[in-house]
């Protein structure tokens, strides 16, 4: 028994694992978006830019990471099986997902880098694909799991909890809204309101947005048909 020949062998084997990832980023770039690429070779950590975390390696993995402190106990499990559903209702269940809890502070600064809006919000999507339509990705061109990834998503715990409380006190009605927002105008809870961002905010992965009339109306169509699906609103009853 060597330890310093088995120290390096380690050593020699991580580095060409390193190298092989690293060579097939090299073999993609040609045909490859750049945006991809460059999120494929950053890690999660302190020094990103953004600080966005990678989806996981594993085929349809959901990767959970929790920043905040200021709600408790959150069932970690229920947040994940929500992801789970809404992925495979959209028709990507082999796609894996990266969803982080954050605070006010973090919120702010990602808001305000990646669209220059110095205040937090209460939840951000970030895709790794541009879509073709609402709810259409183009397969990825090469079989790595690394390119099988929707994207990531971070929601502001404590911004989730103030408007609740807010709501609560306003009593704030509008019969036009639709979808999500009228969902959680009749839910104050703070964690059950984070399974109905879930539903936002991975329509935003998979291209439904609401920049226009349009746009909204097909996006809220699809949230009200999710929320009813899992059970997060009443159904309609049928005629």
């Amino acid at each position: 028994f060597n330890p310093p020949v088995l120290v390096l062998s380690l050593l020699t084997i991580g580095m060409l694992h390193s190298f092989s990832f690293f060579i097939s980023i090299l073999i993609m770039q040609c045909s490859t978006p750049f945006h991809i690429l460059s999120r494929l070779l950053v890690r999660r950590g302190n020094s990103c830019i953004h600080r966005l975390p990678l989806c996981s390696k594993a085929t349809g993995g959901i990767d959970f990471y929790n920043e905040q402190l200021s709600l408790k106990k959150i069932d970690e499990n229920h947040l994940k099986e929500t992801v789970s559903r809404i992925r495979s209702i959209l028709g990507y269940s082999d796609y894996s997902v990266s969803l982080t809890l954050i605070n006010d502070e973090e919120m702010r600064k990602i808001n305000m880098e990646t669209r220059n809006i110095d205040a937090p919000t209460d939840i951000l999507s970030f895709p790794l694909y541009e879509a073709t339509a609402p709810g259409v990705l183009e397969k990825p061109q090469f079989d790595i799991p690394d390119l099988y990834c929707l994207g990531d998503m971070m929601i502001d715990v404590p911004y989730v909890m103030r408007q609740c409380k807010e709501d609560q006190e306003w009593e704030y009605e509008d019969e036009d809204e639709r979808g999500v927002s009228a969902a959680m105008a009749e839910e104050f809870d703070a964690e059950k309101r984070l399974h109905l961002l879930l539903v936002h905010g991975m329509l935003h992965l998979v291209g439904y947005d609401h920049i226009d009339d349009i746009d909204y109306d097909v996006m809220v169509a699809k949230e009200d048909e999710i929320l009813r699906e899992l059970d997060l609103v009443p159904r309609k009853e049928s005629s």
